[in-house]
C-alpha cells in the first residue's frame, strides 16, 4: 500500500473528523478506491469507532443511467442509504466515481440528480446533524481528465491534501473576518465586470475539515443582487459532463444570457433544472498554496488566485436562502483581475493586499 494513502486516512480520521472511541463512521466509495478504503478502515478502528462500509461499482452512475428502460428505475430511491446516513457520527464520502456519462441523455441525468438530492441534501447542506467529509483519491480516469499520469497526479493530490493545516487557518482568519464584514463584492478585470451583495452573510473558511484537498472560502450571495457578467478560464466537470470557456451574464441576481465554447445545449438544460438553478448559490475564494494548476473542478476551486461561483443551492450555514436540485461550481481564474470589498481593493491579480 502507498504510505500517502495510509497518512491521508490518518489526516482523515484524527483531523478533519477527529473520530472518537465509540463512534459510527459511514465509508461512503467505489470499488476504484480499495486501497484508500482499507487504510480507512483501519484507521476507524485503530480509533476504538465501527466502521460502516458502503461500496458500490466504480461506474455504477454510469451503468444505472445506460441501461434504465423506465423512468420509475431512475426515480427509485433506496431509503437504506439514507438511513444509514443519518444512523451515523460521521461519514468519509470518497469521491471516485469513474462513470462517463458524455453520451448520457441530460433529461436522464437531471432526473437522477432530483432522485438524489434528500440524500446529497442531508449530507452536505444539513451539517448540524451530519459531519461529512468529502474528498478525492487518485484514479486513472481523474488522472486522464488532468492530462497526467496517474503518478502525477498522485503527487498532485497528495501534496495539496498534506498541507498545515493550522497555519493556513491563521493566515486566513484575519482575511475571513474583512469578508465577513464587508456589504459588497465587485470583481473587475479580464473577463468580469460583476457584482453583488452579502450584506448581512458570514464567510466560512475551509480549512480542509469538510473537503480533503481542501483550501477556500465561501458565501452566499443575496440571491436578487448579481449584476454584470463572467467568463470562466476554467472548465467545469458536472456529472462527468464538460463544459469549457462558460459565460454569464446576471440581471437581478438570475442568469439573463450564457454561452459556452463546448457544452452550451447541456448548459441550457442545468440552467432549466428548476426554479433555483438560474441564481447563485456561492460566491468562493481559492486560499489552498499548492493547488498549482487546474485538473479537476473540485480541485481547482482551491487554486490560490481563482475565484469560483456555484450555481444552484446556496449553503444554510452561509445564511442563503437559494434551493435547487443542482450546486456546481466554475472556476476563475483572478490573476489579471481585482476584487474590490465596500471600494477596497483587498486583492489584485491573485496577490492579498492585505
Amino acid at each position: 500500500m502507498d504510505k500517502r494513502a495510509e497518512k491521508l486516512a490518518n489526516l482523515v480520521v484524527n483531523y478533519c473528523l477527529e473520530i472518537k472511541k465509540g463512534q459510527k463512521i459511514l465509508i461512503d466509495a467505489t470499488t476504484e478506491a480499495e486501497e484508500f478504503v482499507e487504510a480507512c478502515l483501519k484507521e476507524v478502528l485503530k480509533a476504538g469507532a465501527f466502521p460502516i462500509l458502503r461500496l458500490t461499482l466504480k461506474n455504477n452512475k454510469q451503468i444505472l443511467l445506460e441501461n434504465s428502460i423506465n423512468r420509475k428505475q431512475l426515480e427509485f430511491f433506496p431509503n437504506s442509504l439514507l438511513e444509514d446516513a443519518k444512523d451515523v457520527d460521521a461519514v468519509i464520502d470518497i469521491e471516485n466515481e469513474a462513470s462517463n456519462l458524455t453520451k448520457i441523455s441530460p433529461d436522464k441525468v437531471a432526473v437522477h440528480s432530483h432522485t438524489m438530492k434528500p440524500y446529497w441534501d442531508y449530507l452536505i447542506y444539513e451539517k448540524n446533524k451530519c459531519r461529512r467529509v468529502t474528498m478525492l483519491v487518485p484514479s486513472i480516469k481523474h488522472a486522464k481528465d488532468a492530462n497526467m499520469t496517474l503518478k502525477e497526479f498522485e503527487n498532485f493530490v497528495y501534496s495539496a491534501s498534506f498541507v498545515d493545516w493550522e497555519k493556513l487557518t491563521k493566515r486566513f482568519e484575519k482575511v475571513r473576518k474583512i469578508f465577513e464584514d464587508a456589504k459588497e463584492v465587485h470583481l473587475i478585470g479580464k473577463n468580469v465586470d460583476l457584482k453583488f451583495s452579502k450584506k448581512g452573510r458570514n464567510c466560512i473558511l475551509e480549512n480542509g475539515k469538510e473537503n480533503m484537498p481542501g483550501g477556500e472560502m465561501f458565501i452566499a450571495p443575496i440571491k436578487d443582487s448579481l449584476e454584470g457578467w463572467i467568463k470562466f478560464e476554467y472548465p467545469a466537470h458536472v456529472d462527468a459532463l464538460f463544459f469549457s470557456d462558460v459565460y454569464l451574464k446576471f440581471k437581478k441576481g438570475k442568469i439573463v444570457d450564457f454561452n459556452a465554447k463546448q457544452g452550451k445545449a447541456l448548459l441550457k438544460r442545468l440552467l432549466d433544472t428548476d426554479g433555483g438553478s438560474r441564481y447563485i448559490g456561492e460566491f468562493g475564494i481559492g486560499i489552498n498554496p499548492f493547488v498549482k494548476k487546474g485538473t479537476n473542478s473540485w480541485i481547482d476551486e482551491k487554486i490560490d488566485g481563482t475565484i469560483h461561483l456555484a450555481i444552484g443551492r446556496s449553503y444554510d450555514e452561509n445564511g442563503g436562502d437559494n434551493d435547487s436540485a443542482i450546486h456546481w461550481d466554475i472556476t476563475k481564474d483572478m490573476h489579471q483581475a481585482k476584487i474590490i470589498l465596500d471600494g477596497k481593493v483587498v486583492q489584485e491579480n491573485g496577490k492579498w493586499l492585505i
